[in-house]
Order: structure tokens, then C-alpha cells, then sequence
């Protein structure tokens, strides 16, 4: 139970340490563990959860300073992120392939008032992947089939846009969709000169270090 508690499963070795085995540094330790610990306790204990994506709390302000009006966002996998995101952005597309989630989210937009985002449930696989023909600032890849969606939609960023794949360091297990999405990401970013970005941190309500992706593509 002891060794339950310090590494959060049997895949890493402390909760400190990602997939990979990277162990987040002394500034996330300080700073982001105690928040994540405190937003896993309120979760599972009051079913609270806060409006956030659950990503790594650097990548969060990186987003912060990027999202505009004027930005549009691609999301699969929706969440407490979708509120984050459409009170930020011009417009949100949000995919999500889980019917009683779906309504619970919905629900929450529609309480909200927040209508520049198009919600979309998506039944099967390939509703999933359909992604939408035009282009989108941020790319958030962060709920099922992540190849797939990496594949489907990482054509669709837009000069100075970012693409975010969450939970890359499930790379470390090779037949994972998260690794062929890694590799999918960084072959777009080799022929597209784009800037490469790892975060090692922990997220809101996720008490344990996870690495995130994020591929820049030059303005111009």
C-alpha cells in the first residue's frame, strides 16, 4: 500500500518521476505538487473539479499568454479545459467520444453561456478523427486514439500555431498511441522547422509528474 501511495502505479518510479523516468524539477516539486495534491483531494473527495485543462500548470501559462480573441482551438478529449479554453479564445471546436460526459459538459457550457464553442459527440472512431478542413491556432490532443487525431489534424495548425500532445512520456512504452503520436508530432516539426517543448510537471487534480508535448510552428 505504502509503495501504492509513493509512486501512484507500478509503470513509474515515484510519483516525481514521469513514464520516462524523468523527475520533475525542484521549482514544480515546490511550486505545482502541493496544488495538484490539493485538486486530487477535492476531486475525489467533494467530486469538485477545477476549470482547467489538466495539463502541466507551465504549459497552462504558456497557453494563457497565447490564447486570444482572435485564436481559434482544436480540441479531442473535452473537459474542464473546454470552459478554460472558450473563455479565452475566439472559437473552440471540442471533440468528445463519451456520451454521459458529453452531457455533463454540455450542460456546464450551456449554464455558462458560453457559446463559441461547437461541442461535437462523436459515436464512432472515425466521427472522432474528423476533424475539420480549415485551420486552428492550438491543437489539443489529450483524449482517445491520440495517433489518430495527431495524424488526422496536426496538418491543420496555423503559422505560429501550437499543437499540444498531453501525456507524451507514455512514449516510453512502445506500441502506445501516444508514441506514434510522438513520432507523428516530430515529423511534422522536422519538415515544418517548428520548436519542440517538453514539460515534465504535474497538473491540476493529477498528483503524480507526466510530460507534455508541444510543437511550435514558426509564424511565418
Amino acid at each position: 500500500m505504502l509503495d501504492r501511495i509513493l509512486k501512484g502505479s507500478n509503470l513509474r518510479k515515484s510519483r516525481f518521476h514521469d513514464h520516462k523516468g524523468q523527475l520533475v524539477s525542484a521549482r514544480s516539486a515546490f511550486l505545482h505538487a502541493p496544488r495538484s495534491l490539493v485538486g486530487a483531494a477535492v476531486r475525489v473527495g467533494l467530486g469538485k473539479r477545477p476549470q482547467l485543462p489538466w495539463i502541466s500548470y507551465d504549459a497552462i501559462t504558456t497557453l494563457d499568454e497565447f490564447l486570444t480573441r482572435d485564436k481559434s482551438v482544436l480540441e479531442f478529449g473535452s473537459g474542464m479545459s473546454t470552459v478554460w479554453y472558450a473563455r479565452r479564445a475566439g472559437s473552440v471546436v471540442s471533440i468528445e467520444d463519451y456520451r454521459p460526459w458529453f452531457d455533463q459538459v454540455d450542460r456546464l457550457l450551456r449554464t455558462q453561456g458560453l457559446s463559441n464553442v461547437d461541442y461535437r459527440f462523436a459515436p464512432t472512431q472515425e466521427d472522432y478523427v474528423a476533424a475539420p478542413s480549415r485551420g486552428f491556432d492550438l491543437i489539443m490532443v489529450d483524449g482517445s486514439i491520440r495517433d489518430r487525431c495527431t495524424e488526422a489534424a496536426i496538418h491543420l495548425l496555423k503559422p505560429g500555431g501550437i499543437f499540444y500532445l498531453d501525456n507524451s512520456d507514455r512514449a516510453a512504452f512502445p506500441d502506445s498511441g501516444e508514441a506514434r503520436a510522438t513520432q507523428i508530432a516530430l515529423d511534422y516539426a522536422r519538415d515544418n522547422g517548428c520548436t519542440v517543448r517538453y514539460f515534465t510537471d504535474f497538473a491540476p487534480t493529477q498528483f503524480f509528474a507526466q510530460e507534455g508535448m508541444m510543437v511550435i510552428r514558426p509564424a511565418a
